[in-house]
């Protein structure tokens, strides 16, 4: 977030209270993580403001988007004390510092003695020495996000810079070159830190006129933007204050709010990297997949080096057959004479103990050569399966590395869920943010209206039951399955926690024995348990469940429920 853009997002936000009286009450202060705090100004709109103290990903914008919040346990004690100071404040002004990337919140608001006084909330978004501070009307440090030298009551210092900004208003006619070649060169040493798009812009809108004109007016339309232009730029997305006439095959998106623009750009980036991370999960699932059927590959080799010695085990076999009168027992085995060899020598061959029988020795080395060459039979047809899955893992690897867009990666990754082993697959994350979540993953799934209103959920792939017996189900939701059948999983959901009324569970044992293999018999075993009470075995396959506690109920298979749609 350059200066320009930060400047009209602290404008904008000005623009709004001054159109106010009384500035905007303060409502709820939350944390996202460790490094972001989020403040409802009850606005109509309903928008937050998002403060990001991130190093080198700081943020300053207003969205619609509900912040998701992080667990009171790990909140930083900058928000608590935070919290308290802004309790009944309202914001009545926000200043961008000059030539600086840093602003600062007034709120008027009161003190601990409830008397009347103004609060400072300095952002600074400078890349490592990013912070948020709260100040008192004097400019002196209360409490800070992140980790900072010094003590609370002392005065607060702007961080140090790492190098000169770009200062555009320092140019002068006489400063730029008149070459292009020269001038981009120029404007990229001097102008260090601002994207090298809007150099380039200044180049090519120069060919049309001076460089002094070209520059001058890009510089016009930077500090009074317009418009706010999203591009799709290869690297990632960005937002311009000005439309780049030297890109003109890119896509872009024009927004006439920054904080509109700038909530975009923030969702499409949060979007592009879970894209980027669903990418990495998968790759090295599949990289796990391959190096294992590799390994396993390896094994048989040795196998079959082990394996091709089975033909000394006969012929020592023989030998010892052939030898039986005439053999010497030696401290290493027995000596016997090789008539396989040209000519004829003496040999030999190990034996388990000194006193063990010749004739037993034999038979225990025809028993290795007749078990070494099943182990040739079984491992030739072991090793065409694991080529052949070996050669579908690599084509995998393939198709995941040429999937450019969102929805090729999506197809294939739909693909990879029926291939990967499932003890290799990325685990779906549970939900996070209440019943949205929650309604658009029961998709799929056959859904019930029980009696007393109760909610009753059914499976439909094994697949689906994993999901919705780990994933949908909570600790105190009743799980019902077919005792000794397969079948489909079945949930009564039970948000309330309360004890769910004998009438319900019979009507979710009769669904459980009707989406089983048992559904031909007139009563079957249903087992119910509390979701709390079940595990995913160590590798399992999708839809196998570990029951430490459950009961049986009998049930006649039939579906008489009404369905949810």
């Amino acid at each position: 977030m350059d200066g320009f853009f930060l400047a009209a997002l602290v404008r904008e936000l000005q623009d709004s209270l001054d159109r106010l009286d009384a500035g905007l009450p303060v409502g709820k202060v939350s944390a996202i993580g460790r490094d972001v705090v989020t403040l409802d100004l009850r606005r109509r709109d309903g928008r937050w403001l998002v403060l990001a103290a991130r190093p080198h990903d700081s943020r300053f914008y207003l969205t619609h988007r509900h912040p998701q919040e992080s667990d009171l346990s790990g909140e930083p004690p900058f928000v608590a004390r935070l919290r308290k100071a802004l309790r009944g404040a309202r914001l009545v002004g926000v200043v961008k510092a000059p030539a600086e990337r840093s602003v600062t919140l007034t709120f008027a608001g009161f003190d601990e003695a409830e008397q009347p006084t103004r609060w400072h909330l300095r952002h600074d978004l400078t890349g490592r020495y990013a912070n948020l501070w709260l100040l008192t009307a004097e400019e002196r440090v209360v409490e800070a996000l992140r980790p900072w030298e010094g003590l609370p009551n002392t005065p607060y210092h702007a961080p140090p810079t790492t190098g000169p900004a770009p200062d555009w208003s320092a140019m002068t006619p006489e400063n730029l070159p008149q070459t292009l070649a020269e001038l981009e060169a120029f404007l990229s040493n001097a102008l260090r830190g601002c994207h090298r798009r809007l150099v380039r812009e200044v180049v090519f809108r120069a060919r049309a006129g001076t460089p002094w004109e070209a520059f001058e007016r890009v510089h016009r339309e930077l500090c009074h933007p317009q418009a706010f232009y999203l591009y799709e730029l290869p690297e990632g997305p960005e937002v311009f204050l000005l439309p780049l006439s030297h890109e003109t095959g890119l896509p872009v998106t024009t927004f006439a709010s920054a904080h509109e623009a700038a909530a975009a750009l923030y969702a499409r980036r949060e979007h592009r990297a879970a894209q980027a991370s669903l990418r990495r999960q998968w790759q090295h699932a599949l990289t796990t997949w391959r190096k294992r059927l590799e390994r396993a590959r390896h094994k048989l080799d040795v196998a079959d080096t082990q394996a091709g010695e089975a033909e000394q085990y006969r012929r020592w076999g023989e030998l010892l057959y052939a030898n039986l009168a005439t053999a010497r027992r030696t401290a290493g085995g027995v000596e016997v004479v090789d008539y396989y060899a040209e000519p004829p020598s003496a040999l030999v061959i190990p034996l388990e103990s000194p006193t063990e029988d010749l004739a037993a020795a034999a038979q225990r080395y025809f028993r290795r050569y007749q078990r070494a060459q099943r182990t040739l039979v079984a491992n030739a047809e072991r090793r065409a399966a694991l080529e052949a899955e070996l050669s579908a893992a690599l084509d995998c690897e393939r198709e995941l590395a040429g999937a450019a867009d969102e929805a090729v990666l999506a197809t294939c990754v739909q693909k990879l869920r029926d291939r990967v082993p499932f003890d290799l697959q990325p685990r779906t994350p549970p939900p996070t943010n209440g019943a949205r979540r929650e309604r658009a993953d029961l998709s799929g799934l056959r859904r019930y209206r029980g009696p007393e209103g109760y909610e009753i959920v059914v499976g439909r792939t094994a697949r689906d039951n994993d999901r919705l017996t780990f994933e949908l189900a909570r600790p105190h939701d009743l799980w019902l399955h077919a005792a000794d059948y397969p079948g489909a999983h079945v949930v009564i959901r039970n948000p309330q926690r309360q004890v769910v009324p004998p009438a319900v569970i019979l009507a979710a044992a009769e669904l459980a024995a009707y989406f089983s293999q048992a559904k031909q018999d007139d009563w079957v075993d249903v087992r119910v348990a509390e979701r709390r009470h079940l595990t995913r075995p160590r590798k399992g396959a999708p839809g196998q469940v570990l029951v430490r506690e459950s009961r049986t109920v009998r049930a006649m298979p039939r579906e008489m429920l009404p369905r949810i749609v």
